[in-house]
């Protein structure tokens, strides 16, 4: 084995060598320094102040200040730029307990250009208005709500669209508005319940004859209560709503109506086949367990309509005691009678589940509609029957023709409305719609 000998002639000058080393890490270390100065002095480089740029969190700029007062308490909230709301959200946003009688109110220490306001339940928006403040009344039921205030500003000191969170912890008791305390025989009062939790039993006392039901409708509870005909007028009738220990107490005012009497003739062959004991046992059979039905689900769709164009009819119709050929008792007409063409379309007056469509000894050729929560439009004399029974239709739809069958003096159509089994204008509900939940269409029902 060889190996090769290390030339004694050759040394290592490691001073030298290490005095280069040095002067590269320096010169590298120079260069470094200079680079970073001139990034940091470059304006391309900076973040600006614009609420569409997201801020690095080596931003220097200073977001506007906002505050929250509600009942005599004060909170500073943080702002985020818009770009940054997503990665935002896993921040602990102030809680703010709302009660009865609250009222949110913020502030800023420089007034924005436009600011607006807007509350989410779950990914839901509830309420969304441009002023500052939030009041129990933008509050559609209890529970935690997202608020969101976005500020913009284009000052010289700031520039750019901020948001604010925050979150709203809402209780409040039981609110109960009343459509009215003063009416008229045939008419029809609701009560809205707010804030009432599913969990909390409602109780209703009434004498006005009548048992009404709970329903749920949106975010409120929802009383129908139908003044009847046959109610005294000048009269006052109590109502009471009891919830827990709560107690609602109202005075129902029945004003005086004056109901017209009609004596109407009729063909008595027709009357003796349509107006008898197996028209009575028909009517036992296949209508009167349909008056208590009250669908959970509001089917209507906005207002009502007349169930015909152009119909020839009388406001007075409505009620009016009839007596048939010279007779000494009287019936009560329970609907209107919309006189037209034999042929000419009926329109279903709202969205709802046909209850029938059959023809009937008395009434012919026969529809009922359940509009939900017992609300029922009645549809007599029809030539012809385009649904059947189970089906749903929608407001406007055609259900029929007009006709002259059953107990009938010419073509015509008798329209009614009703709660269970209690009838109710309808010439109201057609001019000014649902009290408290729905409007009138835009071309309201004017009578002869």
């Amino acid at each position: 084995m060889s190996s090769e000998k290390r030339n004694p002639n050759i040394k290592i000058n490691w001073p030298t060598i290490i005095l280069i080393v040095s002067v590269v890490i320096v010169i590298g270390l120079m260069v470094y320094i200079y680079l970073q100065n001139r990034a940091q002095n470059n304006p391309q480089n900076s973040p600006e102040p614009s609420g569409t740029m997201e801020a690095t969190p080596e931003s220097s700029i200073v977001l506007p200040k906002a505050l929250l007062d509600i009942d005599q308490t004060r909170y500073e909230l943080k702002g985020v730029y818009l770009a940054q709301e997503a990665s935002s959200k896993n921040q602990a946003w102030p809680k703010v307990p709302m009660g009865d009688g609250s009222k949110i109110q913020l502030s800023f220490d420089n007034e924005p250009e436009s600011n607006k306001i807007t509350l989410y339940r779950d990914q839901e928006v509830v309420f969304t208005n441009e002023a500052l403040s939030v009041s129990p009344e933008d509050i559609p039921a209890d529970g935690e709500y997202r608020a969101v205030c976005e500020a913009k500003w284009e000052t010289d000191e700031f520039t750019g669209t901020v948001n604010y969170n925050f979150i709203i912890s809402a209780e409040f008791p039981p609110k109960i508005e009343i459509s009215a305390t003063e009416t008229l025989p045939g008419e029809l009062i609701v009560l809205k319940i707010k804030y009432l939790n599913d969990d909390e039993e409602v109780k209703l006392e009434t004498d006005l004859d009548f048992t009404p039901n709970v329903f749920k409708y949106n975010d409120d509870y929802v009383i129908l209560l139908p003044v009847s005909y046959y109610n005294k007028d000048n009269e006052v009738y109590s109502f009471k709503v009891i919830i827990g220990e709560d107690e609602f107490k109202y005075d129902i005012a029945i004003n005086e109506k004056e109901f017209v009497v009609q004596q109407l003739t009729i063909d008595p062959k027709i009357a003796a086949e349509t107006r008898n004991d197996k028209s009575a046992q028909e009517v036992q059979e296949k209508i009167a367990p349909l008056r208590p039905v009250c669908d959970e689900t509001a089917h209507w769709e906005g207002g009502f309509i007349m169930p015909v164009e152009g119909g020839r009819v009388r406001e007075y119709d409505f009620g009016k005691r009839r007596h048939v050929n010279g007779s000494p008792t009287s019936y009560r007409h329970n609907g209107l009678d919309i006189g037209h063409d034999l042929g000419v379309p009926v329109m279903a007056s709202n969205t709802g589940r046909v209850l029938i469509a059959d023809y009937m000894i008395g009434t012919g050729n026969t529809v009922i509609i359940e509009h939900g929560f017992g609300l029922k439009t009645w549809y007599y004399h029809m030539d012809e029957l385009f649904v059947k029974t189970g089906d749903m239709v929608n407001k406007g739809e055609v259900i029929g023709t007009v006709g002259s069958t059953g107990f009938s003096t010419g073509p015509h159509l008798h329209f009614s409305s009703s709660i269970n089994n209690v009838y109710i204008n309808p010439i109201t509900l057609i001019n000014e719609g649902i009290p408290l939940l729905t409007k009138a269409e835009k071309t309201a029902f004017e009578a002869d």
